[in-house]
């Protein structure tokens, strides 16, 4: 399933960019790829409202990585966004649903299923996606959000700190927690059920989201394993996708349709996992790994 490219092309780190500067920049700009999507989100874009949760991950992000500068405020705006991401999670659920569904109906994989009851399934869930998204779009907890981060710009963010601290020395810092976050939760991830792959998922994405901005600063290892961590990230997430469908597919009518639909989507999931596998073993490479936490451990001191 295709997935559009991020809307942000990573900018190099400057080894002098202080801290402050380099976060009040960033979150400048995620806010800006918000506002952008906003009204073309509430009209129905699914690429839209994918741009913004991104967007909103990407902030998280910022804020755990440079959370000293500002801990009140940096906090309070990463347990709102989550809440927020949670919300738009479950209209972009359906999305995957919903297209996972009509590649189906692409391929033939649902010939018992009557034309006239595929259009209605499509209708349900369309209704259905656009009452989650509107309620997320609409909601008061997202425009604290917004307005939380329009008034720290507006402010000047951070205040209060003597000592200019330089941005790639928070980035190492936060990527060494995040880079112990993924072997721990790569240990227990099993047989790759849907629980403990979805662990692992969310710890990728939060060094795919730290490699985006700050990896070509810290040196070519950095860049490496951001690439490989965003391609295993991917898979999983496209792997997450396939569970999340065969939960949803347990609404369809019974018999041999819905079969047919369940074997689609658990073929479609193996060969994802097999992807994930093949990026893992150029992440976990020994020589990249110790590479990189030489570099890591560098530029955190």
């Amino acid at each position: 399933m295709s997935r559009r490219p991020p809307p942000r092309k990573p900018v190099r780190l400057s080894r002098k960019e202080a801290a402050g500067t380099a976060l009040r920049r960033h979150l400048a700009e995620q806010r800006t790829v918000v506002l952008q999507n906003e009204r073309k989100a509430l009209d129905g874009s699914v690429e839209a409202l994918h741009d913004i949760r991104v967007a909103l991950r990407r902030i998280r992000s910022l804020a755990a990585t440079f959370a000293k500068l500002d801990e009140d405020f940096l906090d309070a705006l990463d347990r709102r966004i989550s809440k927020v991401c949670d919300r738009m999670g479950e209209a972009r659920d359906m999305d995957v649903w919903i297209e996972l569904f009509r590649d189906l109906l692409r391929a033939g994989g649902l010939g018992e299923i009557p034309p006239r009851d595929r259009r209605a399934v499509l209708s349900m869930l369309n209704r259905q996606r656009t009452h989650l998204a509107t309620d997320a779009l609409t909601c008061g907890l997202f425009r604290r959000v917004k307005r939380m981060l329009g008034e720290s710009l507006r402010r000047g963010h951070p205040r209060g700190r003597k000592k200019a601290v330089a941005a790639h020395v928070f980035a190492a810092r936060r990527m060494l927690v995040v880079r112990e976050l993924i072997e721990e939760r790569h240990r227990r991830v099993g047989n790759y059920s849907k629980g403990p792959a979805h662990d692992l998922r969310r710890a990728g994405r939060r060094m795919r989201y730290l490699s985006e901005f700050f990896a070509e600063g810290l040196g070519s290892a950095s860049v490496r394993a951001g690439r490989w961590i965003t391609k295993a990230q991917a898979a999983l997430g496209k792997v997450h996708d396939c569970d999340s469908a065969l939960e949803l597919s347990k609404d369809l009518p019974s018999g041999v349709a819905r079969a047919q639909v369940r074997r689609a989507l658990k073929k479609r999931r193996a060969a994802q996992l097999k992807k994930f596998k093949s990026a893992w073993r150029r992440y976990a490479d020994r020589r990249l790994q110790k590479a990189w936490l030489s570099q890591l451990e560098a530029a955190a001191e």
